[in-house]
């Protein structure tokens, strides 16, 4: 069994909670192939600015992997401007665990966890990304301060 945080923004991370879905690009598709059934996940929703507000990185929610990766051209997820003809059609089906009614932040965690090795520049270690594989012992640390947040 592997440990997951999968990359999202806040608007897709609605799609997840509703369809217990989660979506990527072709560029990520290797990365999506490697999640098997069985594996579990936690969803960090990356840091958004809105309205001048800044919302910093956040866990909130954990999943098991419910499916190998499957293609699905159906457009519900949000996608970049940038990129309007993609739908990120590379999928996987997932088993709700929980979601916290109580979003975990990410930063103090941060000195702690152990994938990521530049702690100055920590965000260089999920950006880009939309699946990290990470150790089994930060994956329990992270889900036992999302306990002790609740």
């Amino acid at each position: 069994m592997d440990y997951w945080l999968y990359v999202t923004n806040s608007a897709n991370w609605r799609v997840t909670r509703e369809t217990n879905i989660l979506g990527a690009s072709e560029r990520h598709r290797n990365a999506l192939s490697r999640m098997t059934t069985g594996d579990k996940c936690l969803v960090y929703v990356k840091s958004e600015v809105s309205n001048g507000d800044v919302k910093e990185p956040q866990i909130v929610g954990e999943y098991e992997v419910a499916s190998n990766l499957f293609e699905d051209n159906k457009r519900i997820f949000q996608t970049p401007t940038y990129l309007p003809s993609e739908v990120f059609r590379f999928r996987i089906k997932l088993k709700r665990l929980k979601v916290l009614e109580k979003p975990t932040n990410f930063k103090p965690l941060v000195p702690e966890l152990t994938f990521i090795k530049n702690k100055k520049r920590w965000a260089l270690s999920i950006r880009g990304r939309a699946v990290v594989r990470i150790p089994k012992h930060d994956y329990e640390l992270i889900l036992s301060r999302t306990k002790r947040d609740a």
